[in-house]
């Protein structure tokens, strides 16, 4: 009986990791993960560093130049304008952000041409840059990522379901290369993308963002992003302030979703040609350079502006508002660029401008501006995008500011609650929404996706004969604990079970909300 109690106790479990794939697959998986994030990360820092030259010359050119020259170089930004427009016209989803796109890709909504998308985002998002929209490299660089992941997945053979994780991982890898941010980029994958995370995502999408960072790393050094880190905590006797804070980010985060959405709904009624409302845009927005290059632009040196000088409460009040009109004037008319950078640009602006308010009303020293700054940002991006996570882990990694994580995360989660409080959907989703308008539905094709429940999912210690899912869609396979389940009526889910969804192209967006995906 001891004999065979020692056996029992020293056996090799039968569970283990490895039974969800095999070996091989496992180690394809990383190595192609690491090649999307070689390939990402080369794209987005050359795109990275175009923006930045671009931006560099635009500013040392409009200091000097006369009015003969000024002219000249408006005539050149509509051309560029129009370049913009014939660009869309050949990679039709190469508009905007690139977020939305993704995401859509993800649900079936859309079918990403993945060369012409990869070249029109490119030099697109050049133009834009180099005109000084204020838009960000961000969201382009998460669609040049996204775009090199299905590429190369169409030259390794893979299968639908590997396309669309190679295509996630590419997208991870487009964020890291923009802000240096590894962690980051995968938490954006898991969090807004997926909004949910298994090891055939995880494995890929970390090798993708670690490749990634080497190359940027390489080209941009190991300093932060943003060029600078806080030092200063705040003491827990001014958490009051840090609630109010939360609030303030929390509705200016509301007002810029609404701002994105009805210019763009504006844009979209104007009476005259997509190409016009660019060329347009591009010209208005070269006007606007030649008193002031502040609000032109991702906005980068614009933080670093307010984290080294102080700023007058006017000017902080022209930097919001300015940028959150500016970025949806630039963003309304459906050239390629981003919205991330400005909304941290904006973030970082409220909470200078909330940190002076406070000083003024003597509940705050005088010495925690750049506190107040970073936490801006991250209550910014939380309640814009409802991803507290993403939020705060992105704002300590482009500032190398992780001792701040206290006030950072409070600041996120109240805005964040602030932003859920007044029912305002996130702006990625809401923009998706209004893009595949008249487009769910058209694709028959057979398809799947793979969940895993959580502790709050309505369906745990259900049978499922007792779920009643969207028709034409059901439960194909159950993997609980690594071991395989072949699903029947009387089968009870459990929290932790990964299911093997299987559904026709269409329906990919309502079998995944099903599930609160």
């Amino acid at each position: 009986m001891i004999h065979t109690t020692r056996n029992n106790i020293f056996k090799k479990p039968k569970i283990e990791f490895f039974n969800t794939f095999d070996r091989e697959e496992f180690l394809l998986l990383i190595v192609k993960g690491i090649v999307i994030g070689i390939a990402a990360g080369i794209i987005g820092s050359a795109f990275r560093y175009i923006i930045h030259w671009g931006n560099e010359y635009r500013h040392e050119f409009m200091a000097t130049a006369t009015m003969e020259q000024i002219v000249i170089w408006a005539m050149i930004m509509m051309v560029l304008g129009w370049g913009c427009h014939l660009l869309l016209k050949w990679a039709p989803l190469s508009g905007g952000s690139g977020i939305p796109q993704i995401e859509g890709e993800m649900k079936g909504i859309f079918n990403m041409n993945p060369f012409p998308t990869l070249v029109s985002k490119f030099f697109g998002g050049a133009f834009t840059g180099i005109v000084g929209f204020s838009v960000g490299r961000e969201g382009p660089s998460v669609q040049l990522g996204g775009a090199t992941g299905k590429l190369l997945s169409n030259c390794f053979g893979s299968s639908l379901r590997e396309e669309r994780i190679l295509t996630s991982a590419g997208a991870a890898a487009g964020l890291t290369a923009a802000f240096s941010a590894p962690v980051s980029g995968a938490i954006f994958v898991f969090e807004e993308v997926h909004k949910s995370f298994y090891p055939k995502l995880v494995i890929p999408t970390f090798s993708a963002t670690i490749s990634s960072n080497l190359i940027t790393s390489l080209v941009f050094g190991l300093t932060p992003s943003l060029g600078f880190s806080v030092m200063e905590s705040i003491p827990i006797e001014y958490f009051t302030t840090l609630f109010i804070l939360g609030v303030a980010v929390g509705c200016f985060g509301v007002i810029f979703n609404r701002m994105i959405v009805g210019v763009k709904c504006i844009y979209d009624r104007l009476p005259i040609s997509r190409g016009w409302k660019i060329s347009l845009t591009f010209l208005g927005v070269t006007l606007l350079g030649i008193d002031s290059q502040m609000l032109l632009g991702g906005g980068n040196d614009v933080v670093t502006m307010m984290v080294a000088h102080q700023q007058t409460l006017q000017v902080l009040l022209y930097i919001v508002i300015g940028k959150i009109v500016l970025t949806s004037i630039c963003y309304g008319n459906g050239a390629q660029g981003g919205i991330f950078l400005p909304m941290v640009v904006i973030g970082s602006a409220v909470g200078a401008l909330m940190h002076s308010i406070l000083v003024e009303l003597h509940m705050l020293p005088n010495a925690f501006g750049s506190s107040f700054i970073i936490c801006g940002m991250a209550g910014m991006l939380a309640a814009s995008m409802r991803t507290p996570l993403l939020a705060i882990l992105l704002v300590l990694e482009m500032t190398n500011s992780f001792h701040s994580i206290y006030q950072v995360g409070t600041v996120a989660i109240i805005a964040y609650l602030t932003a859920e409080f007044m029912k305002e959907l996130p702006i990625y989703d809401n923009l998706l929404l209004r893009m595949s308008q008249g487009i769910l539905g058209a694709e028959e094709e057979q398809t799947f996706f793979q969940t895993r429940l959580s502790v709050v999912c309505p369906y745990v210690d259900t049978m499922l004969k007792d779920i009643e899912m969207p028709r034409g869609s059901m439960i194909v396979s159950i993997d609980r604990g690594g071991q395989p389940i072949v699903p029947v009526a009387t089968t009870v889910l459990q929290c932790g079970d990964e299911l093997y969804v299987s559904c026709t192209k269409g329906q990919l967006k309502e079998v995944k909300e099903f599930f609160g995906l």
